[in-house]
Parts: structure tokens; sequence; C-alpha cells
């Protein structure tokens, strides 16, 4: 029995139904409904292109489209599908636990898919092919039972049919313009006579279609991403006015015009800690005025004019007269976590400088392109710095810090100004690394530096005498410490062990074809957070940072009850900054 085309289109349903359904597994952040359904849409588009063309490439082979081997493959693949999806509900769901495991599941998949497709057109079976039908029911009602009891969130109905809403409506649209390709290929073959002629006019209206349509899109998004570039450039109201006083950026006395700092930078210097606060919350007169010196992108018009720039400005502000120079490397939007830096200010009682070079203006998620040149700007500053000190010749501590994409850049400037010898850095904290620094392979790797979850494990190797040249902060539980897009078709190395650590869920597993799209969107929801409510989970590192502030640049002289005030202003501090932030902008002239 022939093998009819339609059967590729009923084997990638088939096939993209089971993804979909898969995609309600747990993985490392709650997510909502609509972010579900976008994991859902995604993972029913790579289930249903790979069912369709397995099932096309089966139907090109004449040996494997008869209807015996169809019905044999069918059967066979839907039922240990089946026999797998039951045991797992009634074992509570135990993780796929190897990459063959998950390849031979995604590959049952798709093969059962196909057969059971190919079936639709063997008229002369038709028990076989309800009884293959309701194989792969029982295995989708199974596995759809399973993923949401083994949700942390317990979806409801209302989460379901909204995850499913959308789901279908990110496929309809895409359908749509893969259906106005295909039309753009067909209406000019009707103006056209000779099959070779309308075969070569219609390949060329599908690609002028396409070619047209990624235009467009190309333009929308250059449109929005220049948008988010000019709101990282706007004045707040809260922050629209230079601050006083020399030892700041920005200030009448600055090199750096106010302006030129960016929305980013004129929130650091404008909440530099005051030398009463240091009073208040130390209970002992600081020993010098903080030092906060932020270059923006417009401050200079090169790289090397803004690492020159910072320099003077350092030196302008009195920050190498302080016992330590703070060097930071901001985010993609130049954002520099102020906790981290009022942390420091506080424990040093003031006898601190922070130093930043701003190198882009978009989130971090669409800043990647700028790692290289951010890294490279900050290897330029740590070298400088260095330089200066040793010119100098004088004791001045010279740290790093770096939190997300700014762990990255730092890692990475920091490995740059080394060149393979001694550190450039006396201490260093990087937070929430992303995958794929170097630096912290080369750390971290065959039993090198520890990378801590919490505090309570620094100072358990704290309390054995071990003190960290560099200091790794990553939950067990960031996705943006664990994000590739290699997930798509590799199994991470910390889904193949029993214990992923705290914050996980024992059930979560990798699949091909869906894990990627989990993976993205928690990355996206990575760091969701309530201004003055600091939690240790996920990329929120606000319940850590002082108390790795205090490791990481030596504040022993810090006592217990100094640390619960330093973690009270804290609080108090980022609940005042968003009511600043939250009166909103002035307005931008046409």
């Amino acid at each position: 029995m022939g093998y009819r085309k339609r059967s590729a289109m009923v084997a990638g349903a088939i096939a993209g139904l089971r993804f979909a359904v898969k995609s309600y597994e747990p993985s490392l952040m709650p997510r909502s409904a609509i972010d579900q359904g976008l994991i859902t849409g995604g993972s029913f588009l790579t289930g249903f292109m790979t069912g369709s063309l397995t099932a096309r490439t089966i139907g090109s082979i004449p040996l494997l489209r008869t209807g015996k081997a169809i019905r044999t493959v069918g059967f066979g693949a839907a039922t240990v599908r089946t026999v797998q999806s039951v045991q797992n509900r009634l074992t509570a769901g135990v993780p796929t636990d190897s990459p063959a495991n998950a390849w031979a599941e995604a590959g049952g998949e798709i093969a059962g898919a196909a057969a059971l497709a190919g079936l639709t057109d063997d008229s002369d079976v038709p028990i076989a092919t309800v009884a293959t039908a309701a194989a792969v029911g029982l295995a989708t009602a199974s596995d759809a039972q399973a993923a949401l009891a083994h949700r942390d969130d317990s979806p409801d109905i209302t989460y379901i049919a909204t995850s499913v809403g959308v789901a279908i409506g990110v496929n309809t649209a895409l359908a749509g313009v893969a259906g106005l390709v295909v039309f753009g290929g067909w209406l000019p073959r009707l103006f056209v006579k000779g099959p070779a002629m309308r075969s070569l006019v219609g390949v060329a209206g599908s690609v002028a279609t396409a070619v047209f349509l990624a235009t467009g899109a190309k333009i929308a998004v250059t449109r929005v991403i220049s948008r988010i570039e000019a709101g990282n450039s706007q004045t707040e109201i809260a922050y629209a006015e230079p601050p006083d006083g020399h030892s700041v950026s920005g200030s009448q006395y600055s090199l750096a015009a106010f302006e030129s700092l960016g929305l980013q930078g004129r929130r650091l210097v404008l909440s530099v800690t005051p030398p009463d606060i240091i009073t208040e919350v130390m209970e002992e007169p600081p020993r010098a005025e903080p030092v906060r010196t932020y270059i923006g992108l417009a401050s200079a018009a090169t790289d090397e004019g803004r690492v020159e720039l910072a320099i003077q400005e350092l030196r302008r502000a009195g920050g190498f007269d302080r016992s330590t120079i703070l060097a930071a490397s901001p985010a993609g939007t130049g954002y520099v976590n102020y906790i981290t830096v009022e942390a420091a200010e506080l424990m040093a009682r003031g006898d601190i400088a922070t130093i930043a070079i701003q190198y882009g203006a978009l989130p971090s998620m669409l800043s990647v392109n700028r790692v290289t040149h951010a890294s490279e700007l900050y290897a330029a500053l740590v070298l400088r710095l260095r330089d200066e000190i040793d010119r100098l010749g004088r004791t001045i501590r010279l740290v790093a810090y770096g939190e997300s994409l700014g762990a990255f850049t730092s890692e990475n400037g920091v490995r740059i100004a080394s060149a393979g010898g001694d550190l450039a850095v006396d201490a260093a904290l990087w937070v929430g690394t992303p995958s794929g620094s170097e630096l912290f392979e080369e750390l971290t790797g065959d039993g090198g530096v520890s990378v801590y979850d919490r505090y309570e494990q620094y100072a358990s190797d704290a309390q054995l005498g071990v003190r960290p040249p560099v200091t790794f902060l990553n939950h067990d539980n960031d996705p943006v410490t664990k994000f590739t897009p290699a997930s798509a078709y590799r199994m991470p190395d910390w889904l193949k062990v029993d214990d992923r650590g705290r914050g996980t869920n024992p059930h979560q597993r990798w699949l091909p074809g869906v894990a990627f799209w989990q993976d993205l969107v928690d990355t996206k929801n990575a760091a969701t957070v309530v201004p003055g409510e600091f939690f240790s989970t996920g990329h929120d590192y606000r319940a850590d940072l002082a108390e790795f502030v205090r490791a990481a640049y030596g504040f022993d002289d810090v006592s217990a009850e100094q640390m619960v005030r330093i973690e009270e202003r804290l609080r108090s501090s980022e609940v005042a900054r968003s009511e600043k932030i939250q009166q909103g902008r002035l307005p931008v002239a046409d």
C-alpha cells in the first residue's frame, strides 16, 4: 500500500502533540500560562517538523513504506512508549538519567508518529490503526497527568487552556508566514507557461517573499532595539539633578558630564552612601567618603578614551587615596548592582572607590554580541588601574566584581589582563556567571575553586581554613548559569546526577526538542524580584550579596551585629530606590 503525502502532515501533528505534552514537565523556574504556551508552541513545532520530515523520508524508501513494515514499527514504538509512560506514572516519574535514554524516547515518539500516520493509509487493517491510536492516546494522557503532577505550581484548567491557546496562536502565526511564502511562489506561476519556467518563477517568488518578510521583521526589531537604547539614555525625574561633591562622577567638578552617564550611571552616582549613613549603620565614624566613578557610552568617543577618562576621573575624585578599588563590569544596560556597591561602602567605612565603564545600552540577553568588546574594555581598565597603582607605589587592593553578563565579561577581562600569569586582581566576586566563561571553567575544573550556592557552604570551607583566590556564587537553580543553545541537542551534565542541588525539581529531565524551549523561557524568568524582599533563588542573589561581599573582599572586621544593620539598610535602600524609579522619566522632546 502506498504511503500518501498527507501522511507526513499526520505524522508531524502526532509527533508535535507528543512533544507539546512533554513541555508541561517541570523545569528550573515557575512559568506563567503565556510562557508555558510559548514553550508548548515551540515544542509542537519541533515535533511537527521532525515528524513530518521523518515520514517523508520513510515514504521515499519502498521497503519501509509497505503496510507490513509500518504496522510492525507502529505497534512496537507505540507499545513501548505506552509502557514507559504508564511505568513512569506509577513510579512518580523517574527522570531520564542518560542522553541515550532521552534520544531513544524522542526517537520512539518520532518513529511511532510516522508509523501511525502510515497506518491511516492502510485501509486493510482498521483494527491496527485503532489499536495503535489508542496506545498513543493512552501514552499521551499518562504523560500529561505525570507532567502536571510533578510541577510545583499545580497548574489548573484555566492555566492549561490559556497555554494551549497561546501555543495554537503562535503556530497559527508561523503557519500564516509559511503560507505567505508558498503563496508568493504560487501566484507568479499563473502568468508563466512551460513547466521549467513555472518552477523557476515559483522558486524565485517564494524566495522574494521570504526576503521581503525577513526584511520587514529586521526593520521592526531594529526599531524596537533603538527604542530600548534610547530609553536607557533618558533622564528620570528622581535622578535629574547632578550630585554634589568631589567624590562622584557627574558633579560640577567631574570630568564626565552628568548627561553623558546614561540612565544607569546617573542612578549609581546619585546613590552613593553618605558618611552619616555609614556612621548610623556601622556605629562608628567613616574612614573616608566613598568614591563612585562611572563612565558612560557618551562620556568619550572611543574605548581608549573611556578608559583614560576613567583613570583621570578616579584620580580626580580621590579614588587612588582609598585602600580598595572595586572595578565593576556592568550588565548589558550599564547596570551595576547597587546592593553590592553599597554593602562594600558600608563595610569599608567609606574607604573604597568604585569604577565602572558602560559598554552597551541593551538588556543582557540582547548584548551577547558585545561580550568580546566588553571583555577587552574591562581588561584595558584593569591593566590601567594596575599600572597606576604600581606607579603610585601605594598599598591599594584592586578587586573585581561582575554579575550575570557582567560576571562573564569581568572574568574574560581578567583572563585577558592576566595573560597566563598571576591574576591581575587581588580578589574577585563573580555572581551568576553565564555558561561558557573560559576563566570559570579553568578555575573550577578538576577540583579547583569551589562554586557556592549559598553562604553556608562558603562558611564551611572557611572553617577548614580554605579561602579561594576568587569567589564564584552560582545558585543551583539559576537558569542563567546553565543555559546554552547546545541544550537543543545535548544533555547538560548537571541533569545526569541525582542530586541537582537546592531549589531544583527532582523530576526535571532533558528531552531533545523540548528542553531548549524550557531553558530559554526559564532564563527570561530567572530574576523576578520584589523591591526590599530579598530571596536566594534563581538569578536573584540579593539575599546572598552582603555575606559574600564581606567574605570575598576580606572585610573581616565587620561584626554580626553590623551585618544585621547592613542587611536592613540594603533592603530599605532598595525600596527607596524603587519608589524613585516609579516617579517616571522626563518627557523627551521630538
